[in-house]
């Protein structure tokens, strides 16, 4: 496992560009603080980007992963159930976080007394509780890092993953659903689950059956 994680942050694409982004999101973090950095995404909407973050948030949807795995269990049963392993573990963790060990609120109950000031999309519900960390963000992270590390060959997929897992994240604090704080630590959740649960798997002798898809009959 030692060396498969070595492997991984030397050679991940997705991983160099995660741990670029994760120190520039801390250090606006630090520089705007929590509230401050969110009060100025929440100064940047268009009518473009409105319409595109209402949608590019389901990347980070539990259906998205959910078809994601049923893919992989199509391609390969390990790869399948290392899927389900990394998703279902770092959502297990995300939930516990949020709901019994934080319950911070969330945007809109933080900013309750001022939220006709602040800009919202239409037709997007706002929650109110359990704000950290952010799920969506987790789950986002966990596919897309278990992607880049499948598809490894391909290095420039580390690029889109990792850009399109970074768009699901911010579009939690642009619908006003999360703080920054939520989706940093969602991302590392998320992303850190897969590398682990990756490495540890990856290698095992899973039998004649793991490398065939689990909805073919074999013949």
């Amino acid at each position: 496992m030692k060396r498969s994680l070595k492997y991984i942050f030397a050679n991940s694409l997705f991983m160099r560009l995660f741990i670029v982004i994760l120190f520039a999101w801390s250090y606006l973090i630090l520089s705007y603080g929590n509230l401050g950095l969110f009060e100025l995404i929440n100064e940047q909407h268009t009518p473009i980007l409105d319409p595109l973050f209402k949608y590019v948030t389901h990347l980070g949807g539990g259906w998205f992963a959910l078809i994601v795995a049923l893919l992989l269990f199509a391609l390969k049963f390990r790869w399948g159930l290392i899927a389900s392993i990394c998703f279902l573990g770092s959502a297990g963790i995300t939930q516990v976080l949020k709901r019994w060990v934080f319950n911070w609120p969330r945007p809109g109950a933080v900013y309750s007394e001022t939220i006709d000031s602040m800009n919202l999309v239409e037709g997007v519900d706002l929650h109110m509780q359990f704000s950290f960390p952010s799920g969506h963000t987790t789950a986002a992270f966990s596919v897309f890092c278990l992607l880049s590390l499948i598809l490894s060959k391909k290095k420039y997929l580390g690029f889109l993953f990792c850009f399109l897992a970074i768009l699901a994240g911010y579009s939690r604090a642009y619908l006003f659903q999360h703080f920054p704080n939520d989706i940093l630590f969602g991302s590392l959740i998320g992303t850190l689950t897969s590398v682990l649960v990756y490495s540890w798997l990856n290698d095992k002798n899973f039998g004649n059956w793991g490398n065939k898809s689990l909805f073919k009959k074999n013949t």
